[in-house]
């Protein structure tokens, strides 16, 4: 059995390193029998730079509070993310990475001006008709070590099929929401929204970035960030939500090509909210989304 491999900072590692050592990992993939080791990144203080966290909430359309949005702890967070992915001994390519399913727990309002502790951990997968999936889970603790937010993102790493076989899928019948949408929303979705969030979060991946960057990994133009999607959801849905601790929970489905003009639809159930983004014709699903209390 093999040891964690540990990964202890005092402050968040560059990110720009990161993205140097995936741009030139040309291949990457796991042999028989192997699987991810567990690696844990910790960060054991860390406080909110309030300048950073302003830029956020207009990029993503959240309010001024004196709590953080419930998504920014993912951007807190996100240093660490590419820190572990691009470790040595992480044995998948980052880039081509797709993130599927995104599941945020929410313990308590956290306040802007808390000091916290940040834990990130990958290990393990999972073998999925469309390739490997994973895992990589964020935990942020309180002074006193009791954790006030959690959050598993997971993220495929697609195994190489022909063409052929997916569009023959794309043309069936639209899927169902799941949810009778009781309202609705148009949205007006930017050309540079991907630069725009890249600059208040970090996340500089090609494929949100521009049309040329996009298509060097076989999108026709540069696509929405997923993260960025379902923060500009939260932000919206945030009048109709009550209390401070809930789960909001999202799987990704097409991509939504910039600009766009997406409808968020959306409706109250017993155990808290249903929504989704759908295109203008409601047959493309981008996302689908709930919000539970804990």
């Amino acid at each position: 059995m093999t040891s964690d491999i540990r990964l202890d900072y005092d402050q968040l590692p560059p990110v720009v390193p990161a993205y140097v050592r995936a741009a030139v990992t040309l291949s990457g993939g796991l042999s028989d029998g192997e699987t991810i080791p567990n690696i844990v990144a910790r960060l054991p203080r860390m406080e909110v730079r309030a300048e950073a966290l302003a830029r956020y909430r207009r990029v993503c359309g959240f309010d001024h509070t004196e709590h953080l949005p419930v998504t920014y702890p993912h951007v807190l967070a996100f240093p660490m993310h590419m820190a572990v992915m691009t470790h040595r001994r992480f044995p998948l390519k980052l880039l081509g990475l797709i993130h599927v399913r995104n599941v945020i727990n929410q313990y308590r309002a956290i306040h802007a001006e808390e000091t916290l502790q940040l834990e990130v951990a990958v290990g393990g997968h999972r073998d999925v008709d469309k390739g490997i999936e994973f895992d990589l889970v964020t935990r942020v603790r309180d002074t006193a070590g009791a954790i006030i937010w959690d959050e598993t993102g997971t993220m495929l790493s697609r195994r190489k099929t022909k063409r052929s076989s997916e569009g023959s899928s794309s043309r069936k019948a639209a899927e169902t929401l799941g949810f009778e949408p009781s309202t609705e929303r148009d949205w007006q979705v930017p050309e540079n929204i991907g630069r725009r969030y890249a600059g208040a979060a970090g996340d500089y991946n090609p494929i949100h970035l521009n049309p040329i960057t996009a298509k060097v990994f076989g999108f026709p133009r540069h696509i929405a960030t997923g993260m960025w999607l379902k923060a500009h959801a939260a932000a919206e849905l945030a009048p109709e939500l009550s209390g401070d601790a809930y789960r909001l929970s999202v799987a990704f489905r097409k991509p939504v090509f910039l600009p766009s003009r997406p409808r968020l639809l959306y409706a109250h159930a017993d155990s808290g909210l249903d929504f989704a983004l759908v295109d203008q014709t409601g047959d493309v699903q981008h996302l689908l989304g709930s919000v539970s209390h804990l």
